[in-house]
Order: structure tokens, then sequence, then C-alpha cells
């Protein structure tokens, strides 16, 4: 079965700098910090779950094990690197990582991500003609790639997609399981959590 062959990461080693230094994934979003957020999304889809980040003091609480990357300052790329050499030896065949600012994570999405075909490097969103990184699928054969390009100083995730077969995901697919894209929107500012603490928000 595609889904159990396949696990998630939460990559949350980001330094928050415009955020003040703060870990976004234990802001308060809605009554709930966001890393609990993405933790009942993420436990509805997955058996397998961890958290990429160099500091664990911050998720002691959440019960999941935190794993920390192995290319210091090294931003995302490193992070997915982290989670793929993990679960490779753990015998996934796949995982999905989200970035840890992403409050409104749809479980019907993730298991779009999750169920796409098995074959494919990378499953990723693109929704207005950005590619989503930090809410996508990658194979974990991908691992030793993504270190080469970490070893060489190439850091881009996005320049990744160049180089491996990737199944991009419309925006009119991701629109069937999640219509207002709400598991795409991220707290990256403080007008990010402004509008994600809003009244209206989802």
């Amino acid at each position: 079965m595609i889904g159990a062959m396949a696990a998630a990461a939460i990559i949350a080693g980001g330094r928050g700098t415009r955020m003040g230094g703060q870990v976004k994934g234990r802001l308060v979003v809605g009554g709930h910090c966001i890393v609990e957020r993405q933790l009942e999304a993420l436990r509805a889809v997955f058996d397998s779950l961890i958290i990429v980040a160099n500091d664990p003091e911050p998720w002691r609480d959440t019960g999941v094990a935190v794993v920390g990357d192995r290319w210091p300052d090294a931003g995302p790329l490193a992070g997915i690197e982290a989670a793929l050499a993990h679960f490779a030896a753990a015998g996934a065949k796949t995982v999905v990582c989200v970035g840890g600012d992403m409050p409104w994570l749809r479980p019907a999405l993730l298991r779009l991500l999750r169920d796409a075909p098995p074959e494919a490097a990378a499953v990723v969103p693109r929704a207005g003609g950005q590619p989503q990184p930090l809410l996508a699928r990658y194979a974990v054969r991908l691992q030793p790639i993504i270190a080469a390009r970490l070893a060489g100083g190439r850091r881009a995730v996005h320049r990744l997609f160049d180089e491996v077969d990737v199944t991009w995901l419309d925006e009119a697919a991701l629109r069937t399981v999640d219509p207002a894209l709400d598991s795409l929107r991220d707290v990256n500012t403080p007008a990010d959590l402004d509008r994600a603490r809003a009244p209206d928000a989802r």
C-alpha cells in the first residue's frame, strides 16, 4: 500500500529572523500552536513522523522524534536531506516534507501527496506558477543527490527540480481537495501572523 511506504517530516530548523527570532511552530494560531495543528493533520495521514530541527528543546512536549540536519545554516534543503536520510534507514520510500510555519494543513491534500504515483522522484504542488517545495513529497533515493548539492554549496531547493523527475500538482488538482488552498499559507512575517489570527481566518 502506498501510504504504508510514506512518512512525513516537519522542517522546523529556520531561525525565524523575520519573526524576531521566535520559533514559528510555537506561535499560537486559532487557539493552538502551529506545531500542534500540524501534528493533528499529519497524524491523520501518516504513521511515521519526525521534526527536523537543530534545537530539540521547543519540541520536547510534542512526543515526536527530533532530528538535526547535517548541514548547519544551509536552509530548507538541508532539512529535507536530513528527513530523507532518517527515513531511508527506517525503510520508507517517500517523505512528505512540510514547512514548520504552515498552520492550515489539510489532510486531504496531504493524502494527495502521499498517494501520488510512487515512482515520482518528487511530487510538488504549484500554484500561481510558484512551486511549493516545503509542501511536497520526496523519494528517499534523492538523499545522495541532495547531499551532493549541499556539499557543493548549491542550497536552492527549487534548483533541485531542474535535476530530477518532478510530478507537478497544478492548482486545479490542489483545489479539488483544498478549495481555498489553505494548506499553502505560511507565517513568515508579523503581518502573516496577524492575517492567520484574524477572526475570518480558517
